[in-house]
């Protein structure tokens, strides 16, 4: 398959699946970040182009239980790569009025065009969370009852 003919799917509890194209995805990579991050064996230095997790994710619809108060901070968002790789995030520290997390789905590193975009989490110290091959953005609510009345408090 062509690398332009890659796509993400982004899909959802009850939220209809969309697939955003590697080439769109490359038109909108304005942002440019050097990551450092320490593996098992040594420090390592990268230079990523992508475009902001969050700024996709939030083209929605985001699947929010509107039971439950500030139901957007029930969202989890499940990153797997094409070979099996799943990191949970959640939508709260992504969303800028929470953790404000830059996560990144890298198109380009080292100048190198991705055939698949790379989730790339700049804030953490280990590249652990760091997806490559993205090929699914799954968001899955997992808030439980709704929040109680409390009397104002």
């Amino acid at each position: 398959m062509e690398p332009s003919a890659v796509g993400l799917l982004v899909t959802g509890t009850g939220c209809a699946s969309r697939v955003i194209g590697i080439g769109e995805l490359r038109e909108r990579s304005r942002i440019r970040l050097d990551v450092e991050y320490v593996t098992r064996r040594k420090h390592e230095r990268h230079e990523v182009h992508g475009v902001h997790l969050y700024d996709v994710l939030r083209e929605g619809p985001l699947p929010v239980d509107t039971r439950h108060k500030m139901a957007s901070l029930t969202v989890v968002v499940l990153a797997v790569a094409e070979d099996g790789f799943q990191v949970a995030l959640s939508l709260a520290e992504l969303d800028p009025e929470f953790g404000a997390c830059a996560a990144l789905l890298a198109t380009r590193y080292n100048g190198e065009l991705l055939a698949r975009p790379t989730l790339v989490m700049p804030s953490d110290q280990r590249a652990s969370r760091y997806v490559r091959g993205l090929a699914r953005l799954q968001l899955l609510c997992v808030g439980g009852e709704p929040a109680r009345d409390r009397g104002g408090r």
